[in-house]
């Protein structure tokens, strides 16, 4: 087991495309876009993320994001079947990085995790303690999303630059505040975001009243896995003072009409376990489901 070193970038993102969509997030299939990325995220990729050797190869690896603000160490975990006998020693150490980095509960997210690893976990004390159903929508299946219904004097319009980053993540903040899980943003990691590729400003769009208020946003992303360009719809939210006029609805409406018409094969979203009502709008759309991720905790 070693820290990662960008040298071994090319070799780490073969590994992320051997395991799949896996943990919390997809990780783009290139290896300059991961380094973008990795560069992106809340973490520094040489002292946060820690590569599993066998026979001199990449066999497995963890990333751990510390998310102090709500006291906890978000790991993404990938393990191939040949090392699945040192996931015991990835978790000790991610013990210790929660430790050094002050916060005393480590979440791991899980998606289709071999038993032996998933054994491990439940054996070293995790417990789940939530679950995302990941939806999906293939383009000759969207003839049941409907143009966006919007109150009176409300509209859809695009993010119009990078400028408007401060108004993002003052939204974003806003309509995620008190959910699980969920580390408020700065200007700047917003601003990073906007700035790759697959997430830049084209791909966030904003329900706005008459009077120029932001009611609710969605940030989209267009990616190219593999055979085909995938859409995602990344965030989404209504501001609560706005919440109940159907404006959730409206919004994934547009994002995926938008996503479509940038040539997407399908589009992806999570939606929290046991969100019936919203399952139920996803699937009028003509979602189906497509797999689950489970988060598991520990306190240390």
């Amino acid at each position: 087991m070693s820290a990662f070193r960008w040298e071994s970038l090319d070799e780490f993102s073969d590994l992320l495309n051997r395991i799949g969509r896996h943990g919390f997030r997809s990780w783009p299939t290139s290896p300059n876009e991961l380094r973008s990325e990795l560069e992106t995220l809340r973490l520094e990729p040489e002292s946060d993320v820690w590569l599993v050797r066998t026979d001199g190869k990449i066999c497995g690896y963890a990333l751990a994001l510390a998310e102090n603000d709500v006291d906890r160490l978000v790991v993404s975990l990938g393990i191939l079947d040949e090392c699945s006998g040192q996931v015991g020693g990835l978790l000790d150490l991610l013990r210790e990085a929660a430790k050094a980095r002050g916060v005393s509960l480590i979440h791991v997210a899980v998606r289709g995790a071999p038993a032996e690893p998933l054994d491990q976990l439940t054996h070293s004390g995790f417990t789940r303690v939530a679950a995302n159903l990941e939806l999906v929508l293939q383009r000759e299946d969207a003839g049941g999303v409907p143009d966006p219904s919007l109150p009176e004097a409300m509209s859809v319009r695009k993010m119009r630059s990078t400028a408007e980053a401060l108004l993002l993540t003052r939204v974003q903040n806003r309509v995620f505040e008190g959910h699980w899980g969920f580390s408020k943003n700065t200007p700047d990691e917003v601003l990073a975001r906007l700035g790759l590729p697959s997430t830049g400003p084209e791909q966030v769009l904003f329900v706005e009243t008459e009077e120029g208020d932001i009611a609710g946003y969605i940030w989209t992303a267009l990616s190219w896995e593999h055979d085909h360009t995938c859409g995602k719809i990344w965030m989404t939210g209504v501001v609560p003072e706005f919440r109940s006029l159907g404006l959730g609805k409206a919004l994934v409406s547009a994002g995926v009409k938008h996503l479509l018409s940038q040539g997407a094969a399908d589009v992806h979203l999570e939606v929290v376990e046991g969100n019936a009502a919203a399952v139920s709008i996803y699937q009028g759309m003509g979602f189906k489901r497509h797999g689950q991720t489970d988060w598991y905790e520990k306190r240390v």
